[in-house]
């Protein structure tokens, strides 16, 4: 019973902001095929009852398991079997996994049951590695770009399988930066375009960044799921490119003295400097 109220409140709430009573720091853990895992969850909350949600690579959601920390008792989905358990007390609800399989891969989000509604930490991304990682039946277009802050970039993935129908295709996005930590990309919409032709199916998906700032720096990988298998892109670097700037100092009111000022830039970002004015005394 548990479980169906559970998948009730979430249907609910998909659109619930997320509260700082809820803390997942960790959002991208990395470890090797066969590793256990331990996903991290803080709660400040006082209400007790709390859930664990898997959102898979195929952008399905699952519930993990639903638990009373008050009552002291869990209870998991028929999908997840002995391999998953669930630490909790009044602070912490870790989700531990045991001997990490490829079906593993996902977000973890970890949440608190209210009346009406679920109150989701940030999510963590569990990627395991393997051999085969980076497929060249995986392309990403193009390699790198400099963007000017304010404008769009579009990124592309293709996809080519001989062996994968192509409605077992799926293409999410991973952005690293070295002065944020990793975050999983979900843009709605972003649907893929797919196609057949001799056995070999193809797909194509897009991933449109509006309104360019510093902070959207980095490399992006798309991350595919093809037929159970993960596989990576090689990235798509972004780099932050600011323009030539003016300097404009006034002088008496009548005289200007321009001096431009050059970007500065290391290899994933820059800061900018803006047009500034002075007046000389």
């Amino acid at each position: 019973m548990i479980l169906y109220l559970a998948n009730a409140f979430l249907l609910w709430s998909l659109c619930v902001a997320q509260l700082n009573e809820v803390s997942q720091p960790v959002s991208l853990q990395t470890l090797n095929l066969g590793d256990s895992a331990t996903i991290e969850c803080y709660i400040k909350s006082l209400m007790t009852k709390r859930v664990w949600y898997k959102l898979t690579t195929e952008r399905k959601l699952q519930l993990v398991a639903s638990f009373d920390s008050h009552y002291r008792r869990s209870v998991l989905s028929d999908e997840f079997d002995w391999r998953y358990s669930v630490y909790f007390d009044k602070v912490d609800s870790h989700l531990n996994i045991a001997a990490t399989s490829w079906d593993d891969v996902g977000t973890y989000f970890c949440g608190v049951m209210h009346l009406n509604d679920i109150q989701f930490g940030s999510g963590t991304f569990l990627m395991l590695k393997g051999a085969k990682m980076i497929s060249d039946s995986v392309v990403q277009q193009p390699e790198s770009q400099s963007v000017q802050s304010g404008d769009s970039v579009t990124l592309s993935c293709s996809v080519h399988s001989g062996q994968c129908p192509a409605e077992h295709i799926s293409v999410m996005w991973l952005k690293n930066s070295d002065h944020s930590a990793p975050e999983m990309i979900y843009s709605p919409g972003n649907e893929n375009t797919c196609q057949t032709v001799s056995g070999v199916a193809s797909c194509v998906n897009n991933l449109l960044i509006r309104n360019f700032s510093d902070d959207g720096a980095g490399i992006y990988h798309c991350v595919v799921t093809s037929c159970g298998q993960i596989l990576f892109g090689n990235g798509t670097k972004l780099i932050s490119d600011c323009k030539f700037l003016t300097d404009v100092a006034i002088q008496d009111g009548e005289h200007l003295k321009i001096t431009e000022l050059k970007s500065q830039r290391d290899d994933t970002w820059s800061e900018c400097m803006y047009l500034s004015v002075k007046k000389y005394n």
